[in-house]
């Protein structure tokens, strides 16, 4: 028996003699067109073209060497001689990614030859879209921030928002058309608020487009009642984002007057943009600021300014909340902390 390139099959067996070439030779006995790269999450996408070169017909049995990552179309072929068959893969969302994370196995023979061939694609993380909604509402007052990443999604065109106030009908539907793939936007759009409207229903409606129209599958509706809380959203970071090394907050108090002062460490600075700190008083939301420092790695916040106290807030709990924002202007990690005014406590995080 002659083999004609070590790498081109596990194994192969004959009863007469034959060529084998590699299996990147697509003239070989059992030639093999694999596909470059699959996708995570996305059903019916080729994996490899399966051409018969042999005299008479093969069987071929096709098989993932792990099962729980996704389904091939057709796992059984019988081929003529010179025929070919094109055979898909389906990929779990949650298949591991990365060179070679989907391995395959095929086997083939007739009564003459029989051949175990090897191989491994690609697979790609598939498109995703994240979205986090801030409800800044104060006094009644309805105000949100929006941000949103989009990521992954070859001929990305832009991303339509729409806001509804779906029991005031005086309040006006507001759009969005962004073309940036990631962003923060405040609605109202203008700044401000919504008088009146704390306590009101607000549906916000994410649609994505690619320059072939909306890509449903990443497009979403979130609803959430104005009242200060914010709903449930997305980590908006990537591996390579700016990282929330650590912080502490300082309560400094001198008759019964206040000062915080926020020390903090970031780290992968190259999407740095800035640090921005919310003093939220659980008690008294008059006396709310959000502070911001565009200095890195290490920065400070203070609330009030330096030289300045804030009265009538002894004994209040405040939750500091650090967000970092990256270039894209949306917020990629963070860290919140508890103190109380008038403690003269230092409070680490994490």
């Amino acid at each position: 028996m002659l083999l004609g390139g070590t790498d081109a099959f596990s194994r192969a067996g004959t009863n007469r003699f034959v060529s084998v070439r590699t299996a990147d030779d697509s003239n070989g006995l059992l030639g093999l067109d694999v596909t470059a790269s699959v996708q995570s999450g996305m059903d019916d996408q080729r994996l490899v073209d399966v051409t018969n070169n042999a005299d008479g017909t093969i069987a071929a049995t096709l098989t993932l060497s792990e099962p729980s990552q996704g389904s091939i179309s057709e796992t059984d072929l019988s081929l003529d001689s010179g025929s070919t068959r094109s055979v898909h893969v389906s990929v779990e969302q949650d298949s591991p990614t990365g060179s070679d994370a989907l391995p395959f196995e095929i086997s083939a023979s007739n009564e003459d030859v029989s051949i175990s061939v090897a191989r491994s694609v690609a697979v790609n993380a598939s498109p995703a879209f994240k979205q986090q909604i801030r409800d800044y509402t104060q006094h009644g007052n309805a105000a949100f921030g929006l941000s949103y990443r989009v990521s992954r999604l070859p001929n990305f065109e832009r991303v339509e928002i729409e806001v509804e106030n779906v029991d005031a009908g005086h309040i006006g539907q507001e759009s969005y058309v962004e073309s940036d793939a990631e962003q923060t936007v405040s609605y109202p759009p203008s700044g401000g608020s919504d008088g009146g409207a704390g306590g009101d229903t607000y549906e916000f409606r994410f649609r994505v487009y690619d320059q072939s129209g909306e890509v449903t599958e990443l497009s979403t509706e979130v609803r959430t009642t104005a009242n200060g809380e914010n709903p449930p959203g997305d980590d908006l970071s990537d591996e390579d984002d700016p990282k929330l090394v650590g912080f502490t907050v300082t309560n400094d108090e001198q008759h019964t007057n206040n000062r915080f002062t926020v020390e903090y460490e970031v780290d992968r600075l190259e999407e740095f943009r800035d640090v921005q700190v919310e003093f939220d008083n659980t008690e008294n939301d008059w006396s709310d600021r959000t502070k911001s420092n565009d200095a890195a790695p290490t920065g400070s916040v203070a609330y009030p300014e330096a030289g300045q106290r804030q009265g009538g807030v002894n004994g209040n709990t405040y939750d500091v909340a650090v967000e970092v924002y990256n270039q894209g202007g949306i917020p990629v990690d963070s860290g919140t902390v508890s103190i109380e005014a008038g403690s003269n406590e230092t409070v680490d995080w994490p």
